[in-house]
């Protein structure tokens, strides 16, 4: 941890009156699912989803038309509503016309600032999965992202194996989700002192209640089984984990969540504990409102086979053989299927292909019952898992929910932090955003001779969302924490920072910060090339109120040479038509006003204005001739996932500059006049004719009227 910096920060008007002269202005009844508490004394709120004969959900019934009963005993409904999913925006971006563009230009998020959609969770649990399991599970997970996924679901990531905050963000970027998935690789597991070749036959074999190679000795099978057994179990343990983690995670979050365990099985046979284990995730899902999905990855199976393989000598070994593979196939299910049983999912079996049940699950999961009862004084006085049951009345319909809860209510407690600081983190591990206070980030990659590379974090926060005090001169006054980190792809934290800001604004220009907020900016130095996940979080000293915001940036490795376009952004266009760059600040002047929203941070532009857009290519290939680089730029518009404007390649202008290995260069898009109000997408794609290579990169603006 960096020591804590503070800063009295003063806004020195006249200057920054002078900045904004640089740029041309631009003219400026019934109980949801997150608002009650799910389980407590007086009140306990089960959802559930009600399918037809088909599989399609139904969502007409009424509180008359179902039955609910606790330890079988019926109960009066007393809360009754039908909650409706968030409703996805659905592409309807045309294919693009060159097959090459098809695969070296992916395309743009649909809708980048949206807040409705899917929450949607995979735990994938590599650490125990064999290797055609980890394939099928990457492969089904890539069809999911490719086909089924919408605009504005928002999708994590979680191993079993490791962590990784990558692998814990939500993200609607499907290009950064195919990332995650390529880095879920197959490990064997490591069976230490096992002396023997082929021993992941043998440990196949023991694991399947079968025969062993007689060349194998007894002394060999025995340290083969207790370490088997001792790996199998710490496997599931951290599985247990896992979930425990991802639903605690959840359980902030409104509403019915949705998550995918995919593993090659969950077995039953390791005794009470384990067992209770798993009636505790349930119950912490029934709390979270998570619904637990388990789809079995190793697809379509023969329990008892006999194989080639088998050393089979008599018809009593054959039955014994098979007897032991169908009981080891059926204690690999049963985890999983209570897992799914208890929370109201469904366990997926025999699949080799999951990722279309996973859509007839998403299809169905689009709308829920909450239905409430008030339970009795007993129901709280112990740990007893109490049962729980829904019937319908109506015929022909089947009611999909949780199976119980223990008897302990959910009592809200205060957090206790060991540190001022610890919220400031805790919004930053969140996998969702905080919204106490509006956070509106852009990051972009640099590189200069003093400092390396670096993160640059631009971001703005509103002004209505701040508290301030009386100060004697008149002055208002402000307090501001801010703490960034950068986590490699591992969950490595690399590099963070923990400032805090008392800013003190005049009283002639308390009115403009009132109203238009304030700009931030600082870097944080990278000291190796790679992929990250930055994440910032701000909060009011005074209100307590928190904000935060994240994004992915990736850092141009120098040594590889690979073609690159990063740092693309958006900014306002100066008197002498050029782009209002922004420049790097002092850690005392990090916070200035607004006086107008085209600049990086906010992007927003008027109908039939001028925006600049600004960004850098790495590493292009020397032309023999010329001994210049011969690179090329194409703009595409986006709306709501349609292409609205397919630009004209043109020709990037790089005499002036005489480091071709890192080049900046910009261009200007003007808005037509009768554009819709609303988010939009540009494109950037650049060409580099001498190596015939391509690379893009995306940026989201807002049009406003």
């Amino acid at each position: 941890m960096k020591k804590l910096l503070c800063i009295t920060l003063t806004l020195f008007w006249a200057t920054i009156a002078n900045f904004a002269q640089e740029a041309k202005t631009s003219p400026t009844p019934e109980p949801e699912a997150g608002d009650v508490i799910r389980i407590s004394s007086k009140l306990v709120l089960v959802d559930t989803i009600v399918l037809d004969k088909k599989g399609r959900p139904v969502t007409d019934l009424n509180a008359d038309e179902f039955e609910i009963y606790q330890d079988g005993k019926p109960q009066k409904i007393t809360n009754f509503a039908f909650v409706n999913s968030p409703k996805n925006s659905v592409s309807n971006a045309p294919p693009l016309k060159s097959k090459a563009d098809r695969k070296t230009v992916p395309l743009p998020p649909v809708s980048v600032r949206s807040e409705q959609g899917r929450i949607i969770t995979f735990v994938v649990d590599d650490k125990g999965m064999a290797e055609v399991g980890v394939g099928n599970a990457r492969g089904e997970m890539k069809k999911f992202i490719n086909e089924q996924m919408l605009p504005d679901d928002k999708v994590a990531i979680y191993r079993t194996r490791r962590g990784s905050n990558l692998l814990q963000t939500y993200t609607s970027n499907k290009e950064v989700l195919k990332r995650v998935i390529d880095k879920i690789w197959w490990m064997p597991l490591d069976f230490a002192g096992i002396e023997v070749a082929g021993a992941d036959e043998t440990t196949a074999a023991l694991l399947a209640g079968g025969t062993t190679s007689p060349q194998i000795s007894d002394r060999s099978q025995g340290r083969i089984k207790n370490n088997v057994a001792s790996e199998e179990y710490n496997r599931l343990r951290q599985s247990i984990f896992s979930l425990d983690f991802v639903i605690n995670r959840l359980k902030n979050l409104p509403g019915r969540k949705t998550l995918f365990y995919i593993s090659d099985g969950v077995p039953s046979g390791f005794g009470t504990d384990f067992a209770d284990d798993l009636k505790r995730v349930a119950d912490q899902a029934a709390r979270a409102s998570v619904v637990i999905y388990t789809l079995n990855s190793r697809g379509v199976t023969v329990p008892g086979m006999i194989q080639a393989a088998d050393d089979v000598q008599t018809e009593t070994q054959r039955a014994s053989l098979t007897e032991g593979r169908i009981q080891n196939e059926w204690e690999f299910r049963a985890g999983m299927q209570f897992l799914a049983d208890a929370t109201g999912g469904k366990s997926i079996f025999n699949r080799n292909f999951f990722s279309t049940e996973i859509e007839k699950i998403l299809e169905a999961e689009n709308g829920y019952y909450l239905i409430g009862y008030q339970p009795d004084d007993e129901t709280f006085e112990g740990k007893e898992f109490h049962k729980i049951e829904v019937k319908l009345k109506r015929s022909g319909l089947e009611a999909a929910t949780g199976k119980g809860f223990f008897g302990r209510a959910d009592i809200k407690t205060p957090t206790k932090s060991k540190s001022s600081e610890s919220p400031l983190y805790q919004a930053i591990a969140s996998p969702f955003n905080e919204k106490g206070i509006a956070v509106r980030l852009t990051t972009l990659v640099g590189n200069d001779a003093e400092q390396g590379d670096y993160i640059r974090a631009l971001f703005h926060v509103k002004g209505e969302d701040l508290t301030f005090t009386d100060e004697a001169d008149g002055a208002k006054k402000t307090v501001l924490d801010v703490v960034a980190v950068a986590l490699d792809e591992q969950g490595r934290v690399v590099e963070e920072f923990n400032r805090t800001y008392p800013i003190s604004v005049p009283p002639q220009g308390f009115q403009t910060v009132r109203q238009n907020g304030l700009d931030y900016s600082t870097d944080l130095p990278i000291k190796k090339s790679g992929f990250y996940s930055f994440r910032l979080a701000v909060r009011d000293s005074n209100s307590k109120r928190l904000g935060s915001a994240g994004d992915f940036v990736q850092i141009p490795d120098r040594k590889k040479g690979k073609f690159l376009v990063a740092g693309l952004y958006t900014t306002a266009v100066t008197s002498d038509n050029q782009p209002l760059f922004p420049k790097k600040r002092l850690v005392g002047g990090s916070f200035v006003p607004v006086f107008f929203n085209s600049i990086p941070s906010i992007r927003q532009y008027a109908a039939g204005s001028v925006l600049a857009y600004v960004y850098n290519v790495y590493h292009a290939k020397i032309e023999g001739t010329t001994k210049q680089p011969k690179i090329t730029r194409q703009i595409r518009l986006y709306k709501n996932g349609k292409l609205l404007s397919d630009g004209e390649e043109k020709p990037v202008e790089i005499a002036t500059q005489s480091n071709a290995s890192r080049l900046q260069s910009y261009g200007f898009l003007r808005l037509d006049e009768k554009a819709e109000a609303g988010e939009y997408v540009l494109q950037l794609i650049v060409r580099d004719k001498t190596a015939n290579k391509t690379a893009s990169q995306w940026i989201d603006f807002e049009v406003v009227r």
